[in-house]
């Protein structure tokens, strides 16, 4: 199951494409790495918990938080997303990081729990800052 609440408002471009790629390879990585074996598993036995993906969007301080967390298998042991190998993860990270001007955050917690923080401000063309999308 996948699951959502929380909502981003309204996004510019320049904030909704990038963040869409994130969020795409996020839940294409929670399929596929967090459950193994889990496609053809058919029913999910009794007193086993169901696959869960659930997806968090919160404005906080001037940062847009959206959290993707599911209940699978969680990181390898000292997983690091500055070392991955992970094509996926890398541009991921480099999105977050160059594009969005964020920050990402993993760790095991149950499963895996991804944090992307980004900020809600860009910068206009004068200097000043500017909402990145209606409060």
């Amino acid at each position: 199951r996948i699951g959502h609440d929380g909502e981003a408002g309204e996004l510019p471009a320049a904030v909704a494409a990038p963040l869409a790629v994130i969020l795409t390879e996020l839940l294409q990585n929670a399929a596929e790495h967090a459950f193994p074996g889990a496609p053809g598993r058919g029913a999910v036995p009794a007193g086993e918990e169901p696959l869960r993906v659930h997806v968090s969007l919160r404005r906080n301080d001037g940062e847009l938080v959206v959290q993707v967390r599911d209940n699978g298998r969680g990181l390898p042991p000292g997983f690091l997303i500055e070392e991955t190998t992970s094509l996926g993860l890398s541009i991921v990270r480099d999105l977050v990081r160059t594009q969005l001007g964020g920050r990402i955050e993993m760790h095991t917690d149950g499963g895996t729990v991804v944090n992307v923080i980004v900020p809600t401000l860009l910068e206009a063309g004068d200097g000043e800052a500017e909402p990145a999308y209606p409060s």
